[in-house]
């Protein structure tokens, strides 16, 4: 896939051909909290950070100097972000979702305050993105299955909804911001409803690219299995917490802490095992998926319920196991799996990382799935009425 730091723009379009004229790299304008697309494209990218930090990715300094002249040149950035706005320099404006409030237990002045910002957001991404030759694309990451009421006019005003937590059936997702009055079952006919399931695009959290290291081979891993987790009433974790023991009295060697481990013994527990354990939590979606794979071991996850990018096959990058079946009896079945089978789904895994799951694959994602949907329709020119013209017979006098 063509990046777009490989294109650069022509230097003069009269000296090429017109079949060889190509377009110019989109520029991209984008909001969050943590820059995605700006890392990847850096040089196509202007950076808005809704965290009241801006920051333009081209002219990137070190915050120094007094107080005011700080305040003095955050007031120069956020003109120059406005005057962007308003000039519309760019061709694809990329942003998180507004999702939940996340006040709950504060006092009602705070809950109302947080909804202004929400609102404001929203408000400054949709006239980002006014007009027709602007294309918006929306990042969801929250925990839910289903799009937050708060994004519906995210989801009516943009081109493409990148969910993380997308369910295997779209209608799931979408019942929360369907219009009034419809169920999923009608939704399936109705045109309004169709047009919004087709922006829905898989997602997920991603890992650095840093982070993957070079796995150590499994003859030397020091662990068969390897979990550090709490339950929080999950039951999926809760069933975990009875069978890994049983695991260990037959003889596999489990390191499944109890106490909370420090970053550093973490990750180098997960390089040790031959295969760990990551179970979904709030959402199936979870860092630890490509922590596991990015740090040369083999996940093992529960029965993935969402529609991925690019999933983790069982048997090739991973395993999944059904909380229906004898998850004890499964797990020594997996667990028996030979060394040189653990190296070939390692390397596996890391290259389904490497190639999906890393923060600039993502970003290159996101743009390539919103340059595929063509050029920004644009209203043709109202042409005049075409008038009706008969036949003149023969003989017949023409006007002047």
């Amino acid at each position: 896939m063509e990046t777009l730091n490989d294109r650069s723009r022509p230097t003069s379009k009269a000296s090429e051909a017109p079949s060889e004229a190509r377009p110019d790299p989109p520029r991209i304008l984008e909001f969050g909290l943590m820059p995605l697309v700006t890392n990847a494209f850096p040089e196509r990218t202007t950076f808005l950070d809704t965290r009241l930090r801006w920051a333009d990715v081209r002219t990137r300094a070190p915050r120094s100097g007094s107080l005011a002249a700080r305040v003095l040149r955050l007031a120069r950035r956020v003109a120059g972000i406005g005057h962007a706005c308003l000039v519309q320099d760019y061709d694809i404006v990329v942003a998180r979702c507004v999702g939940p409030v996340n006040s709950a237990g504060r006092a009602m002045p705070v809950h109302a305050a947080l909804s202004l910002l929400g609102l404001a957001f929203r408000g400054l991404v949709l006239f980002a993105a006014r007009g027709p030759r602007v294309r918006l694309a929306i990042l969801d990451v929250t925990d839910h299955l289903t799009i937050h009421p708060r994004d519906r006019s995210f989801l009516r005003r943009c081109d493409l909804f990148f969910k993380r937590e997308l369910a295997a059936n779209p209608w799931n997702t979408l019942e929360t911001v369907l219009p009034r009055g419809a169920c999923a079952g009608h939704a399936r006919q109705d045109p309004a409803c169709l047009a919004l399931r087709a922006k829905l695009r898989p997602f997920a959290l991603g890992i650095e690219a840093a982070a993957l290291k070079p796995p150590v081979p499994a003859s030397a891993r020091r662990y068969d299995l390897f979990y550090a987790g709490s339950a929080q009433g999950i039951a999926f974790r809760e069933t975990l917490a009875g069978i890994l023991p049983r695991l260990a009295t037959r003889g596999w060697r489990v390191h499944a802490p109890t106490h909370r481990l420090s970053r550093e013994a973490f990750a180098d527990a997960i390089t040790r095992s031959r295969f760990c354990l990551s179970p979904g939590g709030v959402g199936w979606d979870c860092y630890r998926h490509y922590e596991v794979a990015a740090l040369g071991s083999v996940p093992i996850f529960d029965t993935r319920p969402l529609t991925g990018i690019e999933p983790f096959l069982h048997g090739r990058e991973g395993f999944y196991l059904d909380p229906q079946e004898d998850l004890e009896r499964a797990l020594d079945s997996l667990l028996r799996t030979d060394d040189a089978a653990v190296d070939r789904m390692t390397a596996a895994a890391q290259a389904l990382v490497t190639r999906v799951y890393t923060f600039d694959a993502l970003a290159r994602y996101v743009i390539a799935e919103t340059l595929a949907l063509g050029p920004a329709p644009r209203p043709a020119p109202s042409a005049p009425p075409e008038e009706a013209l008969i036949p003149a017979e023969a003989g017949h006098r023409h006007p002047s």
